[in-house]
């Protein structure tokens, strides 16, 4: 999870025009840390288990922040994936949030998080 914040932390500060504080800009998105593991955890079912395939989505929720959203295979690169991640707090004010990640498949088999 821990990974995931951060991750959408450097994609947040990537896209924001205005310099902010890294506390300001998660708090800005609505996104509860909760959020955060719900939006990895259906993310990681487009590429642990089966051959992952560009294109492919989940959709998510979650049921005690409202939040929701869907995550993206946007490609694949060799053992890498990129995923693009869409989601909106429940709070009225939200403004959608759109996260890119790319997580590669190490020597031990192990998905991680990589710029």
């Amino acid at each position: 999870m821990y990974k995931l914040i951060c991750a959408a932390a450097l994609a947040l500060a990537a896209s924001s025009l205005s310099a902010q504080p890294l506390s300001r800009m998660l708090a800005s998105s609505g996104l509860s840390p909760e959020d955060f593991d719900v939006m990895g955890n259906y993310a990681a079912t487009l590429y642990e288990r089966g051959s992952p395939r560009a294109g492919a989505q989940a959709q998510w929720s979650n049921r005690e922040t409202g939040a929701s959203g869907t995550v993206t295979l946007e490609k694949l690169e060799g053992n890498c994936v990129t995923l693009l991640h869409k989601a909106r707090s429940a709070t009225a004010n939200a403004r959608p949030v759109e996260i890119r990640t790319r997580r590669c498949k190490n020597d031990d088999g192990v998905w991680v998080l990589t710029p």
